[in-house]
């Protein structure tokens, strides 16, 4: 008999009597088997259970808003959620909600055992394909960072460190050796590439910027 008191919850009942089977066979004890997200709530109350398996669809009530439900009641709910289908639509309805995992219904049985210790073990997971949207999204939102980005050249970031410092057009000019309007031309052009109005707001900008911070 396992420790690990667990809930499982999903409309057909051979896939339910499939998760059960599978996860009875790596030390879960099934509490409860249900049909239908409307019973999830009572049975939770009931059992404390470690582990809540819930699908994405369940009849009455699906397992996002059964995950917030239960995450409103205890925070400490270990919940994984699993899904028919990788859409972004999907994984942005996790994220949202009270869940710990998503998982798709089509994962292998390691990955689902994988995920169910996990979870049960405080920790959360996201299965295979989620995890790529994931990484993708953040590479894309990164590269779009980065572009929009005022690109500052090498000599204008020379200039600013020298501002920072407090020297005078005259003392940055000799410092780099090049006339003092090259250098009040370089500090127009940081102010307009970086929106700015004055030398102080230059400093400021520097001092928080690690790109150009001397």
């Amino acid at each position: 008999m396992g420790t690990l008191k667990t809930i499982v919850a999903d409309g057909n009942e051979i896939f339910r009597h499939g998760l059960s089977s599978i996860l009875t066979e790596d030390g879960f004890t099934i509490c409860s088997e249900l049909d239908n997200g409307a019973l999830v709530l009572s049975a939770y109350e009931d059992v404390s259970p470690s582990l809540c398996v819930l699908s994405f669809n369940l009849p009455e009530i699906d397992g996002i808003q059964l995950a917030d439900k239960i995450q409103q009641k205890d925070t400490h709910a270990q919940i994984l959620v699993l899904a028919d289908d990788s859409s972004e639509e999907t994984l942005a309805q996790f994220l949202d909600s009270g869940a710990n995992g998503l998982l798709l219904k089509s994962a292998d049985r390691i990955e689902f055992l994988d995920a169910c210790h996990k979870i049960a073990a405080g920790d959360t997971y996201l299965g295979k394909q989620f995890s790529k949207m994931m990484t993708r999204e953040f590479l894309r939102i990164s590269r779009s960072r980065k572009l929009s980005r005022p690109q500052i050249t090498p000599r204008e970031k020379e200039v600013l460190s020298y501002l920072v410092k407090g020297y005078t057009s005259t003392e940055i000019a000799n410092e780099l050796y090049i006339s003092s309007r090259t250098v009040d031309k370089h500090r127009t052009n940081l102010l307009q590439k970086l929106g700015l109005k004055n030398t102080a707001s230059l400093v400021r900008y520097a001092l928080k910027s690690d790109d150009v911070r001397p």
